[in-house]
């Protein structure tokens, strides 16, 4: 499984998340005018962020495999715990601080996503995709030497 289309993934959607937390204050009163109240739902911004939580983690995984390093997901971790704190930030330090914690949030989601593709290519072992190749071509060249030999009864 290749990790690049993941982190692309992962960059987008942190951007997403991002624009949709400083937009939609904004615009929720278009939005309610025009049917669409529901893009201002909490839960929506939840799903967002977990999915957003969930690729990051599945291509940072992947590519500290090969990188053999823990900061990119550090850095995700720490974005995802600013984001999912944002509001009670908010609330201890005045509301003012909810736009700060979340462009720094979607700003550590991102680097964690570059340090990783960042990592993977310059790794001296392999390009993380070229790896994942390798591999998946070594499972699959085994299966056809199994599934070809002949059983002598």
């Amino acid at each position: 499984m290749k990790h690049k289309p993941l982190d692309k993934t992962g960059i987008w959607l942190a951007i997403v998340c991002a624009l949709h937390c400083l937009l939609v204050p904004v615009l929720l009163p278009t939005l309610s005018l025009v049917g669409l109240s529901f893009l201002g739902a909490e839960s929506l911004e939840r799903m967002v962020l977990t999915a957003s939580a969930i690729i990051g983690a599945i291509a940072i995984g992947i590519g500290t495999r090969h990188h053999r390093s823990a900061l990119p997901m550090l850095a995700l971790a720490a974005g995802v715990v600013l984001y999912f704190n944002k509001h009670h930030i908010g609330h201890q330090f005045g509301h003012y601080w909810e736009i700060p914690v979340v462009l720094t949030g979607a700003a550590l989601l991102i680097v964690g996503h570059l340090l990783n593709l960042y990592l993977c290519r310059v790794s001296k072992a392999k390009n993380c995709d070229v790896a994942a190749e390798a591999v998946s071509a070594n499972v699959s060249a085994d299966t056809e030497v199994n599934f070809n030999t002949k059983s002598s009864l």
